[in-house]
């Protein structure tokens, strides 16, 4: 009886460590499809990995609709380095020192801050500011 349940526990160990591989993966891909974006002038393609709320914040701080103000942010593509997910939300760093924050909907994975950069002090103390989030 113990040992099924050790096996029983270390395959929905296997099982939950295989789900955020997959999660990684699709935060990896998120971001690059909007680093790309970004890089192409396309700016339709790159609100479309933005979430409702964060396209919203960027159309009213802008005044301007979100596929023509995401060009003007100043984001450079850079290779994604590290991938974090926490449950339902994520951080991909970038080569550049930016990060991208990603929250996980019924639409899947999606940016909710993007161009962060921590601020100076202790690593502990450090919060992020953000060209745009929501």
């Amino acid at each position: 009886m113990r040992a099924g349940l050790v096996i029983a526990c270390g395959l929905a160990l296997c099982a939950a460590g295989c789900g955020r591989d997959g999660d990684r993966a699709e935060v990896r891909t998120v971001a690059g499809r909007f680093l790309q974006a970004l890089e192409d002038h396309d700016g339709a393609a790159a609100c479309a990995e933005l979430s409702a709320d964060t396209r919203k914040q960027l159309e009213q701080s802008e005044h301007q609709s979100c596929r023509d103000a995401v060009g003007g942010m100043g984001l450079q593509r850079a290779p994604v380095t590290r991938v974090q997910v926490f449950i339902t939300n994520a951080k991909a760093d970038l080569a550049n020192g930016d990060s991208l924050f990603l929250s996980q909907g019924a639409a899947g994975w999606q940016l909710s801050a993007v161009g962060c950069r921590p601020k100076e002090g202790k690593p502990a103390d450090r919060p992020y500011d953000c060209a745009l989030e929501a």
